[in-house]
């Protein structure tokens, strides 16, 4: 009797950690989305700092605010597209490091869930014999 609480008990502690990998795998996904999102982003201001490069001095330059295009110093917006660049950059490598953080304990867990498993599998095994 003994043995059918601790299977019971072991059979929880494995449906727990399952839920808790899925979790994980969620949040990964997630972190992927956001990622690419961001790649996305990174892409297009390196093409418009390519664009503004190519420029002259005395071009003119306009931003898009709201419905209207207002004019804009070629200095000011190589500055702010460098900054956002900068920032894209930052959140890429926070977004890697969460990423990374993610997947040691995705492997973890995976770890854990398989030795759960063969517990329960001895128990079942040991059972049979019986």
């Amino acid at each position: 009797m003994g043995s059918t609480a601790a299977l019971k008990e072991l059979q929880r502690d494995l449906e727990n950690k399952a839920n808790d990998l899925t979790k994980l795998q969620k949040d990964i996904a997630k972190n992927h989305q956001v990622r690419k999102k961001y790649t996305i982003q990174l892409g297009e201001n390196e093409l418009v700092l390519k664009e503004l490069d190519l420029l002259n001095d005395d071009a003119n330059v306009y931003k898009l605010i709201g419905p209207v295009l207002v004019k804009q110093d070629l200095a000011e917006a190589n500055a702010n597209v460098r900054k956002r660049i900068d920032y894209i950059s930052a959140e890429l490598k926070r977004l890697d490091a969460t990423l990374q953080d993610l997947e040691e304990k995705q492997n973890s867990k995976k770890e854990a869930i398989y030795k759960v498993q063969q517990r329960i599998q001895s128990l079942q095994a040991g059972k049979g014999k019986a």
